[in-house]
């Protein structure tokens, strides 16, 4: 009877190893599956980021130059009302009114340069913004490639040691390890 148990145990704990080891097979592929699609997602965020990226840079060029053409605009009605004026009293050919029209013209070229200069500085924090967000993505997408390995590790971990425990355990019975093995 002691015989019997013994061979059942054995073969008890060999069933447990083989189960276990194949809940771990099966953890494993589900863990790859999971990365591979975590990754296919990073990817496709990623791609998305740039674009987004990429037209909220044309809209802020857009933008540039609609406020290029406005002030280009105000200078020129500016210029116009100033004249206007000039004509009524009598003034279009003196120096006041051709020096004033010079400063309303290098004001209308500094407030051009003041806007390119800050449209530059929007694309700039934009473009470096877009490339902040792709870094972040790959990080994750690596730090999840890392956590794929390690479950590799934990796995084969596991694994040997479940060996290791049932080539004890038949070492140790009181039996002998089984022949023909």
């Amino acid at each position: 009877m002691a015989l019997f148990t013994a061979i059942g145990v054995g073969l008890g704990l060999a069933g447990t190893a083989a189960t276990l080891a194949g809940v771990g097979i099966v953890g494993t592929g589900v863990a790859v599956a999971g990365t591979v699609a975590s990754v296919s997602a990073s990817n496709r965020a990623m791609s998305a980021q740039k674009q987004a990226t990429q037209v909220q840079i044309k809209q802020q060029e857009a933008q540039a130059s609609r406020e290029r053409r406005g002030a280009v605009r105000r200078g020129l009605i500016a210029r116009a009302r100033a004249a206007n004026v000039a004509a009524t009293t009598g003034m279009a050919d003196t120096s006041a009114f051709l020096g004033g029209s010079g400063a309303l013209s290098s004001q209308v070229g500094a407030n051009l340069g003041y806007g390119g200069m800050m449209s530059g500085l929007s694309q700039d924090i934009t473009r470096l913004s877009g490339l902040a967000s792709r870094a972040e993505g790959q990080a994750q997408l690596y730090g999840q490639i890392a956590n794929l390995g390690m479950q590799f590790a934990d796995f084969g971990a596991v694994a040997n040691n479940i060996n290791t425990r049932i080539k004890a355990n038949r070492a140790a019975s009181p039996y002998g390890p089984p022949r023909g093995r």
